[in-house]
């Protein structure tokens, strides 16, 4: 019944100041919404967006909210982290039964490839690279 209607992820800010500058700037998404909107709308691929909405006694989550499927994953934390985004050390886990091996702040669970960050606002975002 819901497959024909669009999906809109929303993320709460503690500081909506600092979380559009996170995301315009770091991440490089597009800011769709006015400059002191909220809530604030950035725009990825394929026409998908994030919201955050500024919700100041909100705690997020420890585990990842948002998922962006990447390619060139190594080459692009490497860039997010030269624009100030920080990983989080990736531990041992498994992805379908499969041992993970960590290389940086990747890892690499053959079928994918993953990477995960927080937003100054405490959200933990992955990057996953699917390898095939």
């Amino acid at each position: 019944m819901l497959q024909r209607f669009y999906v809109n992820p929303i993320l709460p800010a503690q500081n909506g100041d600092r979380a559009r500058a996170f995301y315009r700037d770091v991440l490089g998404l597009d800011l769709l919404s006015g400059p002191a909107d909220d809530p604030m709308v950035f725009g990825a691929a394929g026409g998908s967006t994030i919201a955050l909405s500024e919700i100041p006694d909100r705690v997020p989550p420890s585990y990842p909210i948002i998922s962006f499927i990447v390619t060139g994953i190594e080459e692009l934390v490497a860039s997010l982290k030269a624009r100030g985004a920080n990983f989080q050390p990736p531990s041992p886990a498994s992805f379908g039964g499969v041992e993970g091996k960590v290389a940086g702040d990747i890892i690499d669970f053959g079928q994918v490839k993953s990477a995960l960050l927080r937003d100054p606002e405490g959200n933990v975002l992955a990057l996953n690279e699917f390898m095939g």
